[in-house]
């Protein structure tokens, strides 16, 4: 092989190796969609992000919150929670993680299946989870975490950030959410049956907002 030919297939390697890590480094640059603190998963659908930006743009508590929404499979459509290791160091450093059931075979409710307005009141809750989350020192976080082992104590958390929900002007909407999940959605019976143990119905979420009014 001539020196010549030598050189160009050593430089064509190496503009290949370049141009192979320059193509790792965008795909992970472009994993996320950044919009202040809040990190958003590229594959989280643009219509989804539309209606999650309906109740974040008016917590505006949340917005110095470093938040993360992702995909990964889980028991639920949605989950919201803290990062343990960030609880540890100070409420400014606090990170959260909004996580979105990506799993196929889920029989609950997928994400894609739900209108629009009922999604809006979803994606309120899991950010009242987060406002409740800020509310709490270390040990008050910690506390809610034990109350998921039971399901008396999931109840009282789920109907805690329901009623958030409800006073932060999202229950017409919440109540678009619980509606369709127990009546409109696809959702095995054993999986509506949980739901309607754990959150409020319905039927309470309406009556709620209508004695959230009286109040007034």
């Amino acid at each position: 092989m001539m020196l010549k030919d030598l050189f160009g297939l050593v430089t064509g390697v190496l503009i290949s190796s370049v141009i192979t890590a320059q193509d790792s480094v965008n795909q992970k640059i472009k994993r996320y969609n950044k919009i202040g603190n809040l990190k958003v998963d590229t594959s989280f659908n643009s219509t989804y992000l539309k209606d999650f930006m309906v109740p974040y743009q008016e917590f505006a508590d949340l917005h110095n919150c470093k938040i993360k929404v992702r995909n990964k499979n889980i028991k639920t459509t949605m989950a919201a929670r803290p990062h343990f290791f960030s609880l540890l160091l100070g409420k400014k450093n606090r990170r959260y993680v909004i996580l979105v059931n990506k799993k196929e075979s889920f029989k609950g409710v997928h994400l894609k299946d739900v209108p629009s307005e009922a999604r809006i009141g979803l994606f309120a809750h899991e950010l009242m989870h987060i406002r409740d989350y800020e509310s709490r020192k270390v040990t008050g976080v910690m506390e809610r975490g034990l109350q998921y082992l039971s399901q008396k104590g999931k109840r009282q958390v789920e109907h805690y950030t329901d009623s958030l929900t409800i006073a932060a002007g999202f229950g017409q909407y919440l109540y678009h959410w619980a509606n369709y999940v127990l009546h409109d959605s696809d959702a095995s019976d054993d999986y509506k049956h949980y739901k309607s143990q754990i959150y409020m119905t319905p039927v309470r979420i309406l009556t709620q907002i209508e004695e959230s009014l009286l109040e007034q």
